[in-house]
């Protein structure tokens, strides 16, 4: 047997110390009727400093043994654990299942914090139960040791509260003894203790640092009863610590996704462009721009990818290289200036989304860098996928221009569509208010229309994203136009065929001249066909800028012909008619403007007002002649 533990059994048994004389009778008293001295230094046991203690026991042969050596030297290791998880771990929050689980088992809702409420008239019940976390201040929380914690708050206190915050505080100077495992050699002893740990709903700072926030409850909009905040995502120290959080960081994964693989293949489409434009001479130094900013997004945007896989990172990294994506994506745009006139013009033709798209940008821009991240991390996750929405958008709009519409994957979210010369402006009209399979046909209704008959019209027949139309393939179309009105026209036969390999739209042209106004249309496709929805689209004269027209210059009548006299309807045409002679340049430019006159020189009559005498031959001949301006 070893020396320190013979000892300890000789001044157990033999050493007659007052706290021993003590100890035997204050555990036989049951719990609820210990007081005072016994119960502050046995069920919890208060220490002086709550400060980290990295002195140890100083363990010798021969030595008398405490109690209070060995409390000491449980104090030096949850310090020296303590220190370590204090200035080594840089974050804090919730931990959940671990780093080391499965793969599977990464996220899942098992390991999520357990919040229950009971309320009734006079008070508000709440148990938590499975939080395993670190505090700000390096304490180690686990709920596994105590089992499940509750808190019952008065509703007076919670008078005028329309949401609070959950918190588990730990407070490190007192531990509670517990029943544990069973000690045959001290059976009416509690042979364990357990940390300290309550539930607040109102913490000041210093607790702050010693608790983590596990959830919040609110009142809703229609009821005085609290409820859990399901859109509440507390601080964590990995993505994998609350299922909610991974499962909106793979919702973020998936979007930097897609749009990696849409700005690929607009890439790709604007190198076709490029090398159509230049062959027919076109302008392309705004594509030019264009193409530089879409290279940069791939790049961009692949390295994001890959960087966001490691599902056990911390949230801040993960965030921080989001929100560095983004930025980088607002700088690209704003060196981008000839990509810049598109969405101007894109704005000018009546799209106004592009309006809010670009000053979000120019935001984005001015903001500071920083990687500091909201308490509720379900509203980074929401800024993230609307900033990654907007630069879809912005995409699309690049991808109606430069993307053939019947190659398009998106289509469906586009507002409008260029032809493939990039010359013609179709913009949506209508989209299905329904589809409707009726034997061997399928019918689409668009419904509510006020669009003017005279205008030129595109259907596209949306297929399947899995199934493209191979080239050749013809799909005909019956079109009804105002089969609602009560007046039945001759319906359109038309059809629709496949021009390009693994085509996925199919458009139709239709326009309807007799039709003063349009206000439903009903199309019939064959149902054999993989026709998903239709598009209506009406189309829009486009132009690519305002051409600056010549500012109007002066006339000199001096070198002007004379007006041929008057002769009769009989008389042969007098050959001294002849045009003017051209104007020099150089006189060209000495010409002064003719000056406007002022406003009492002339009696200036509406077109309605009778004039007393209708002017003479010579007045008019020695009015200025107005020139028609094309």
């Amino acid at each position: 047997m070893p020396a320190s533990v013979s000892t300890l059994t000789w001044v157990w048994h033999w050493m007659p110390h007052p706290i021993y004389q003590h100890m035997s009778a204050r555990n036989i008293l049951p719990p609820h009727k210990r007081h005072g001295p016994e119960l502050a230094m046995h069920d919890i046991r208060p220490e002086t400093d709550s400060t980290l203690t990295l002195r140890s026991v100083n363990w010798e042969h021969g030595m008398l043994l405490t109690p209070e050596h060995f409390l000491r030297q449980e104090r030096y290791l949850e310090s020296l654990v303590s220190w370590g998880v204090r200035y080594l771990t840089p974050g804090y929050g919730l931990i959940g299942g671990g780093i080391r689980l499965p793969e599977t088992d990464l996220g899942t809702s098992r390991f999520d914090p357990e919040v229950a409420l009971h309320e009734t008239a006079e008070a508000l019940d709440i148990s938590v139960s499975r939080v395993r976390g670190i505090s700000p201040s390096g304490i180690v929380i686990d709920l596994d040791a105590v089992g499940s914690i509750s808190t019952r708050f008065n509703k007076e206190e919670l008078a005028g509260v329309a949401e609070a915050v959950v918190y588990v505080v730990s407070n490190p100077s007192e531990r509670l003894k517990t029943d544990g495992a069973a000690d045959s050699f001290n059976p009416q002893m509690r042979t364990e203790r357990v940390p300290s740990f309550r539930i607040a709903l109102d913490v000041t700072a210093a607790e702050l640092q010693q608790s983590v926030a596990v959830a919040r409850i609110r009142r809703p909009a229609t009821g005085m009863m609290f409820e859990a905040d399901p859109q509440f995502i507390p601080s964590c120290i990995t993505l994998a610590a609350h299922s909610e959080l991974m499962s909106g960081a793979r919702r973020i994964v998936e979007s930097i996704n897609r749009l990696a693989s849409a700005y690929a293949e607009l890439h790709r489409a604007m190198r076709e462009f490029m090398v159509i434009f230049t062959e027919r001479g076109l302008e392309t130094e705004v594509d030019r721009d264009s193409i530089q900013f879409a290279e940069r997004m791939v790049l961009e945007l692949q390295n994001t990818a890959y960087d966001l896989l490691d599902r056990t990172q911390p949230p801040d990294r993960f965030f921080s290289r989001v929100r560095r994506m983004l930025h980088s994506a607002a700088i690209f745009f704003d060196i981008a200036t000839g990509m810049q006139q598109y969405y101007d013009t894109l704005r000018e033709t009546g799209e106004s989304e592009f309006l809010g798209l670009l000053e979000l940008q120019k935001h984005m821009l001015q903001q500071g860098r920083t990687i500091k991240l909201d308490a509720n991390l379900a509203i980074e996750i929401k800024k993230s996928l609307q900033s990654l929405l907007n630069l879809e958008k912005l995409e699309l709009a690049l991808e109606g221009k430069y993307i053939d519409f019947r190659k398009s994957t998106a289509i469906e979210s586009a507002n409008f569509i260029f032809d493939r010369g990039g010359k013609v402006l179709y913009r949506l009209a209508a989209r299905p208010a329904r589809v409707q399979g009726i034997a061997d046909e399928m019918t689409i209704f668009f419904s509510n229309l006020r669009l003017e008959g005279r205008d030129r019209y595109r259907l596209i027949l949306v297929g399947d994203r899995n199934k493209p139309w191979l080239r050749g393939i013809t799909i005909g179309a019956e079109i009804r136009i105002n089969e609602g009105s009560g007046f039945r026209r001759e319906s359109l036969i038309l059809s629709g065929e496949a021009k390009l390999d693994e085509q996925f739209n199919i458009e139709i042209d239709f326009e309807a001249p007799d039709v003063p106004t349009i206000t439903d249309l009903r199309v019939t496709v064959p149902s054999y066909h993989t026709v998903h929805t239709a598009l209506l689209f009406t189309r829009h004269r486009f132009y690519a800028g305002n051409r600056e027209s010549p500012e109007a210059r002066g006339i000199d009548r001096t070198d002007l012909p004379r007006e041929p006299a008057m002769v009769a309807a009989t008389a042969a045409p007098v050959e001294s008619y002849r045009r003017a002679a051209p104007i020099p340049a150089n006189h060209r430019k000495s010409v002064t403007p003719i000056q406007p006159l002022a406003d009492d020189a002339i009696d200036v009559q509406p077109p309605w007002m009778p004039r007393d005498s209708m002017p003479n031959s010579s007045e008019v001949n020695e009015r200025p002649r107005r020139r028609r301006l094309e």
